[in-house]
């Protein structure tokens, strides 16, 4: 656990119950994402999002935090929906999908992101259309991805001069 003057930090591990409590009861919880899985669409240390229980199966292009069978906690979208129910999911800023992940493994689905102090649903229509072209971008997502990163390298040396 870190801590400092202005903020604390507990690991997801640590509040589950609460989590998971104030979404069964129908509330919403909302956090502070970490990690570089999810960019280029989220962003650690500078986006929120805020979860809820759905009330539906979860879908394609869904945001769910889960947690997988080793107790690490991730928040990775749904790419695919097999026959059996199980989900496939992998984060916007990978290329190798986590199969067989089990709707019980869920905790809850992302409804609404919050960064630089602005909030939208996911359900706006600029997010749901950036969304459909990642997933559909996923066969050449590794070749997008070096790009993307090798611009920002540039974009951050280029500043420092």
């Amino acid at each position: 656990m870190q801590e400092s003057a202005e903020t604390k930090s507990i690991s997801l591990a640590e509040i589950e119950p609460v989590l998971r409590e104030v979404l069964s009861s129908g509330g919403r919880f909302r956090m502070t994402i970490t990690g570089t899985s999810m960019m280029p669409t989220l962003r650690g240390g500078r986006d929120q999002v805020e979860l809820a229980l759905p009330d539906r199966p979860y879908r394609k292009y869904d945001l769910p935090l889960y947690k997988r069978k080793s107790g690490q906690f991730v928040l990775h979208r749904v790419v695919s929906v097999q026959n059996d129910g199980s989900l496939i999911c992998c984060g916007d800023n990978q290329w190798v999908r986590e199969p067989e992940l089990q709707p019980s493994q869920m905790l809850g689905l992302v409804v609404r992101i919050c960064r630089n102090g602005k909030e939208f649903s996911v359900d706006k229509f600029s997010y749901r259309l950036w969304v459909r072209f990642w997933v559909l971008v996923f066969p050449c997502r590794r070749i997008l991805l070096r790009a993307y990163h090798g611009l920002a390298s540039l974009r951050r040396k280029l500043r420092n001069k």
